[in-house]
């Protein structure tokens, strides 16, 4: 088993023209756990997902991994140990699901009985199924097309996993399966996690470790039991309380004695 790296981000900062979209975010990822990252539009979780693969350049600050700074020179070799799935999955239309799922790896003209026996582990653990591989992504399911995105991110078997609002764009019922698969997935393979959700509900039941922003400021961190019981302002209450529903859902499911709540 690979080992996850432990991840520290020091006073980033990142502007857009006048926009402060990022400011003094300190942040350590704790390695084989899932980070949750959350907060309302435009907080600045997605910039700051997009900072850790190296899509954007913080105007200031570092991110070290495993203790090394990660430059813009690191950044090209450092990327093939991340995976990356992106807001609405971003297959290439064009393309069949298998012809998605191992582009890098033929990219990287890695012996083709090896990215064969990768497929097929991804397709079991993922659920996917082998008959899928020859369609393209119009001729998938909303699920399906998400499997397949996580399989692409997990081809070369990625020490840290970023994901995008994964499941931003699907129906409920499928949101809710792929909610229980990504759990279970995180669980087998104990690799460094960071996500980004809108939704409590969701960050509650996927992250051993919730961060809420707001306007490009880390508000709260924590364990999700921390952010019910003891709420660092006003605003970490208020959106709390706004999805209040969702949450309430997730905790009749779990239980109060949950593993999340803790």
């Amino acid at each position: 088993m690979k080992t996850s790296p432990n991840i520290e981000l020091r006073r980033i900062d990142k502007r857009f023209g006048g926009v402060r979209a990022l400011q003094d975010v300190d942040l350590i990822v704790p390695a084989g756990a899932t980070t949750v990252l959350i907060g309302p539009s435009g907080c600045g979780k997605s910039t700051l997902l997009r900072t850790l693969v190296g899509l954007e350049q913080p105007d200031a600050g570092e991110i070290r991994i495993d203790g090394a700074a990660l430059t813009p020179a690191a950044i090209a070799e450092r990327r093939r140990a991340i995976g990356y799935v992106i807001q609405e999955g971003g297959l290439f239309p064009h393309l069949n699901a298998r012809a998605n799922i191992d582009i890098m790896a033929r990219h990287l003209r890695l012996p083709a009985d090896e990215v064969d026996q990768r497929v097929a582990e991804l397709c079991e653990l993922t659920g996917f199924p082998p008959g899928g591989l020859a369609r393209f992504p119009l001729e998938l399911s909303g699920g399906q097309r998400q499997r397949v995105s996580l399989m692409r991110a997990l081809m070369l078997d990625p020490d840290l996993l970023l994901l995008d609002e994964p499941l931003g764009a699907l129906d409920p019922m499928i949101r809710s399966d792929l909610q229980r698969d990504l759990r279970d997935i995180f669980a087998r393979l104990h690799k460094t996690v960071v996500l980004v959700t809108h939704d409590l509900g969701e960050a509650a039941y996927l992250g051993d470790r919730i961060v809420l922003m707001r306007q490009g400021r880390i508000v709260q961190t924590g364990p999700m039991r921390a952010l019910l019981d003891d709420p660092a302002n006003d605003f970490v209450r208020e959106f709390i309380q706004a999805q209040r529903s969702p949450l309430d859902e997730f905790k009749l499911a779990r239980g109060e004695g949950g593993e999340a709540d803790t």
